[in-house]
């Protein structure tokens, strides 16, 4: 008993802001908490994001339910952690860049009201007095003021910082080899290290828990989705919004392929993951550094686990910019990069417990993990401590895969 009691009650696996987010309320909750990382701390795609928090751009129900909880939480979250995370609320513009484009802003702004989300359309002159950068040819905007900003890489770390100050630790360059599974039970994981014990395990890992989970023979449908970002010297103006273009048509299948092609939906229980109400500018943010530095992203395709950006894709993000940003035209892209997003078949996460009791998944947020980082983390840490989440999240269990597969299945043998 001596031996088992300097065992951590929880392993988290995965350092981004989905697992940093976990720890951090599992440690504010009293439960002792130990997070391993195969690389860096916000490493991944945590780290290669434009940082854009827009409830209105998420999809309906649960998963905009859940966002517009953590935006109630951001205010906050300096206090808590004891840390500047960057936040700032802004407000995000949708921008046309053509006439064509005006009744695609009328269309999303007449849905808006049945959501209850706030919108208001701006002529080309209005929107260029909110936001003196914006092009003369942009005609119109959508404003929606629930939008914000955030520094992804301070929110990351101030997660892991305050999980430190209340006892947590953290082990990065700790790749998990495999499960320990006992009596059915998981019970720790292998690791390069030896062999780490506890009593629960939660997957964290982003866009690579799909590759870990099967480490513990369990088949969970969480792919790679790669998105290109460009990032500008500072820039002499300053924006004031988070502002998107409107992704072109033409383009859509060559860099934001919606769902990969080849993947069997119907034995996951997924039909079409796109939603009608989601902005036409979906994948595309526009946003400044505190440095003044414009961030541009991004693509969306399904490549692997490639994370090299391409030529093409870079001039298909700085093109859509330019449409209703021209000044960008006079600055130097610095750098380029691309990050892995966790993509699940029906578009939305993977929270709560799995087929292996100690074994609990917290992935698959696709584009919107750091947005949704604050609730996640609160509700995980609510499922260890007392066996059920308060929002009722029984669509995002990891079960609902299995049962597809297991219907689907059946139907095959008839």
């Amino acid at each position: 008993m001596a031996e088992a009691s300097s065992y951590p009650d929880v392993l988290v696996v995965g350092g981004g802001v989905i697992g940093t987010s976990v720890l951090y309320h599992l440690a504010a909750a009293g439960v002792r908490g130990r997070l391993l990382e195969r690389d860096s701390v916000c490493g991944a795609a945590s780290g290669a994001n434009a940082a854009f928090i827009w409830p209105q751009a998420m999809k309906r129900k649960l998963s905009l339910e859940m966002t517009l909880a953590s935006f109630e939480i951001f205010p906050t979250l300096a206090e808590a952690l004891g840390e500047d995370v960057g936040y700032q609320r802004t407000g995000g513009l949708l921008a046309a860049d053509s006439e064509a484009q005006i009744p695609i802003l009328q269309e999303y702004m007449s849905a808006q009201p049945g959501v209850g989300l706030p919108a208001e359309l701006l002529d080309g002159d209005e929107a260029r007095r909110r936001e003196p950068a914006l092009g003369p040819g942009v005609p119109m905007a959508l404003y929606m003021p629930l939008g914000g900003k955030i520094d992804p890489f301070r929110l990351a770390i101030g997660f892991a910082q305050a999980a430190r100050r209340l006892g947590a630790t953290i082990e990065a360059f700790t790749p998990v080899r495999g499960f320990v599974v006992e009596g059915g039970r998981a019970g720790g994981v292998l690791t390069d290290r030896g062999t780490i014990r506890a009593g629960t395990v939660i997957v964290c890992a982003g866009a690579w828990s799909g590759e870990v989970t099967r480490l513990a023979g369990l088949e969970v449908p969480v792919i790679p989705r790669q998105g290109q970002m460009v990032v500008t010297e500072p820039a002499p103006f300053k924006l004031h919004h988070c502002v998107k273009p409107i992704k072109h048509d033409q383009d859509w299948e060559l860099y934001s392929q919606a769902r990969p092609r080849e993947l069997d939906y119907a034995r996951f229980g997924a039909g079409q993951t796109e939603d009608p109400n989601l902005p036409p500018g979906k994948g595309m943010a526009i946003q400044q550094s505190g440095s003044g530095a414009v961030l541009l992203g991004s693509t969306s395709r399904f490549v692997g686990f490639n994370q090299r950006p391409t030529e093409s894709g870079i001039h298909y993000i700085v093109d859509h910019a330019m449409r209703i940003l021209p000044g960008l035209g006079r600055l130097q892209m610095v750098r380029a990069w691309a990050g892995l997003r966790p993509f699940t078949p029906d578009g939305l996460p993977v929270i709560g417990p799995t087929s292996i009791p100690g074994l609990v998944l917290a992935t698959g947020h696709d584009g919107g993990g750091v947005g949704l980082a604050p609730v996640t983390g609160r509700l995980v840490a609510e499922l260890v401590t007392t066996g059920r989440m308060s929002m009722p999240l029984e669509k995002l269990t990891p079960e609902r895969f299995a049962t597809a597969q297991s219907a689907a299945a059946e139907r095959r043998v008839r």
